[in-house]
């Protein structure tokens, strides 16, 4: 089987990438479906997460396809229709224009919402553009409208190449059908190889949790706390393995003293108007000599830096109680600009303490 196109019929690279993408849009528009009808929680945002991972997978692969056949010339149109082939020839690269324009967007309205992509949880890809409601609102509109003209694309797509084999009876499908049958029991075993973990969820209680930091301000150890936050957990001891969100809203800092928790939430610091949330999402829990790791990233005033969150972990009964720290540098993330970016009257870094008490859902 000839890794290239010939007159007669596809290379097996072209129908390879023909079927990866066919499986990858498939799979994306049915997590699609699926996470809208989603409560807000955990399991929405790890269907988002496979959503847009799903989605710059598309864009790649369809970048390697136009490359791929820019140096492959196609077997010819079979049919004597020249308007047939003009309408064919512009709905493939309609096509195209959708794979990439789509994930490109669903990228953006990701970095405007102030929202990471989290590319298969193995890296944090960097945010294209500053956060922006408007503009967040306007990808999202853009992404949807262009979800249906991918919809109607790929509908016509499919019709016409049974057209092709029913009708017309010509070896249209039948050239690019040749091993799709292979690829599809190749994807099924990678999916049926790799069981899905049953991770339990907790509930945190917010009355027996805290969230707290401490940070120097003139050699002098100043506490305070986040008085509002969520916390979503996935998890199972006997892994152990689970997944962790924490979403900090960050106007509710509370260090103790009303000027310095003004400043705190101003621009040259937390800068609350335009980032009012933290979020530090970990997708994998390991355990280690001392308790637990929790690996994941902070997000962080528009900055994602990854981030390894040590804890220990008490369970009774259906009631966990974990207890952890680790610090941090405040300039990772800008906090503290302008005349306070020199650490003489703040220091650099900061530590980080949570305590949270969780009870396992029924």
């Amino acid at each position: 089987m000839a890794i290239r196109n010939s007159p007669e019929r596809y290379g097996w690279a072209a129908r390879g990438l023909h079927w990866l993408t066919a499986l990858a849009v498939a799979a994306m528009f049915a997590i699609a479906w699926r996470m809208d009808a989603l409560p807000v929680g955990l399991a929405k945002l790890q269907a988002y997460g496979w959503h847009k991972s799903l989605g710059l997978t598309i864009l790649a692969v369809t970048v390697l396809r136009l490359l791929w056949r820019l140096a492959n010339p196609q077997p010819p149109f079979l049919g004597d229709s020249a308007w047939q082939r003009r309408v064919s020839t512009g709905a493939h690269w309609l096509l195209y224009a959708c794979l990439i324009a789509m994930p490109v967007l669903g990228w953006l309205m990701s970095a405007a919402a102030n929202t990471p992509v989290n590319l298969f949880g193995l890296v944090v890809l960097p945010n294209p553009i500053a956060p922006d409601r408007d503009l967040a609102q306007l990808f999202e509109r853009a992404h949807g409208t262009l979800a249906y003209g991918l919809l109607a694309l790929v509908a016509l797509h499919v019709a016409a190449a049974l057209k092709h084999h029913f009708r017309d009876r010509d070896a249209t499908l039948r050239r690019m059908l040749a091993g799709a049958f292979v690829l599809v029991l190749v994807g099924a075993g990678a999916v049926r190889a790799a069981p899905a973990e049953e991770l339990a969820p907790w509930h945190a209680d917010p009355t027996r949790s805290r969230i707290a930091f401490t940070f120097t301000q003139l050699g002098t150890p100043i506490e305070g706390v986040f008085r509002d936050y969520t916390v979503d957990i996935l998890f199972d001891p006997e892994g152990p393995a689970g997944e962790v969100r924490v979403v900090i809203e960050t106007a509710s800092l509370d260090t103790g003293d009303d000027d310095r928790d003004a400043q705190a939430r101003g621009t040259e610091f937390f800068a609350v108007d335009a980032f009012p949330e933290a979020v530090f999402e970990a997708r994998e829990i390991h355990g280690w000599s001392e308790g637990y790791r929790a690996v994941g990233s902070l997000t962080l005033k528009g900055r994602s830096e990854p981030l390894t969150l040590p804890f220990t972990l008490r369970i009774d009964g259906e009631t966990a109680h974990a207890e952890g720290s680790l610090v941090v540098s405040r300039h990772d993330f800008a906090i503290g600009t302008g005349e306070w970016a020199t650490n003489m009257a703040v220091g650099d870094e900061v530590t980080i303490s949570i305590s949270v008490t969780a009870t396992r859902a029924e």
